[in-house]
């Protein structure tokens, strides 16, 4: 039996706990029901609080914990969900539960971070000299306060020796069948997830804003690296320029070429993807706004309010103020 614990703390987001619970716990039944056969992965899914009798409360609701820090069970991976940092410090107070990760992974447990519980992890002292993935927006912070760990923010997915991590929370999808793949195999990660939609989260390997004109129909294989390239290089200056002396055309045949593909301009897919990715920080972090334009690849953070008024029809104070947690 492969046994699984989710992290249960006051700063984790419910749906990070609950829908990984749900798949794991049910990976079995699920394998079952897509192939016909009666064997499966034997998964136990645990929910793991500091203090399973003191739970946290999450909008009126509290998520019930089967074990507690106190308990000596030992477990064969560790699901740190995502985490709301407010001002990025209250997870640092959880020295019960950090300890135990501590004492699991001596034990010889793996672990898994969904996007801002690499906080948690990291933390705990054992991700130093190791990589791992997170969003974007997290980037800055999580180097500056751990700079012993190595950031690698694109990829979706990342495994460094038993240490598993998604880059942002919709992929916690991929990080399960990661997961489950590493344990059980290739057809089994994939039967069990399917009903899951996998298959469509799997390709959202990046951010939101790189998906833009995805429901196109391109064709032409050197658009679809146009979009890619654009996409890593985002934040960067003369982006067209440098991406048509990379793709080996002049600057007219590649504006042509991708807006036959994508049905929208070069500078408007630049300016699409910024701008989703400045929304991304505006909701996610209480980052400086120059700074987020400095970021998204915007200099003139005058220029950056008013293209983003121009998009979302709200300058990006008013957008944070509406849209963040």
């Amino acid at each position: 039996m492969y046994k699984v614990a989710i992290v249960l703390i006051p700063e984790a987001f419910p749906h990070s706990v609950i829908e990984p619970f749900d798949l794991l716990s049910r990976s079995q039944r699920l394998y079952q029901y897509r192939t016909g056969q009666r064997s499966g992965p034997d998964v136990a899914v645990s929910i793991v609080a500091e203090d399973k009798n003191q739970l946290p409360e999450f909008n009126g609701v509290r998520i019930a914990a089967s074990e507690d820090v106190h308990s000596r069970e030992t477990f064969d991976l560790i699901w740190i969900p995502s985490l709301m940092l407010d001002n990025g410090l209250s997870y640092r107070k959880r020295k019960a539960m950090m300890s135990w990760i501590r004492q699991q992974v001596s034990a010889g447990a793996q672990v898994a971070t969904v996007c801002t519980g690499a906080f948690l992890l990291a933390e705990t002292g054992l991700l130093n000299f190791k990589v791992t993935t997170v969003h974007w927006s997290f980037v800055e912070m999580l180097s500056e306060r751990y700079p012993l760990i190595t950031v690698n923010p694109q990829v979706p997915v990342y495994a460094d020796d038993g240490f598993y991590s998604a880059a942002a929370d919709e992929e916690w999808l991929a990080l399960a069948r990661e997961v489950l793949q590493a344990q059980f195999g290739k057809e089994v990660s994939k039967k069990t997830a399917e009903l899951f939609s996998f298959n469509a989260v799997a390709q959202s390997a990046v951010p939101r804003a790189e998906q833009l004109g995805a429901r196109q129909s391109a064709h032409d294989a050197v658009a679809e690296k146009t979009k890619t390239w654009l996409t890593a290089h985002i934040a960067e200056n003369n982006l067209i320029v440098r991406a048509a002396k990379e793709l080996g055309l002049s600057e007219s045949s590649l504006a042509r070429r991708f807006k036959t593909a994508h049905r929208v301009s070069l500078i408007g897919f630049i300016q699409d993807v910024r701008i989703e990715r400045a929304k991304d920080a505006l909701e996610l972090t209480s980052m400086p706004i120059e700074r987020i334009s400095d970021l998204v690849g915007y200099r003139d953070s005058s220029y950056f309010r008013r293209l983003f008024k121009i998009k979302t029809g709200m300058t990006p104070k008013e957008y944070r103020k509406h849209y963040s947690a």
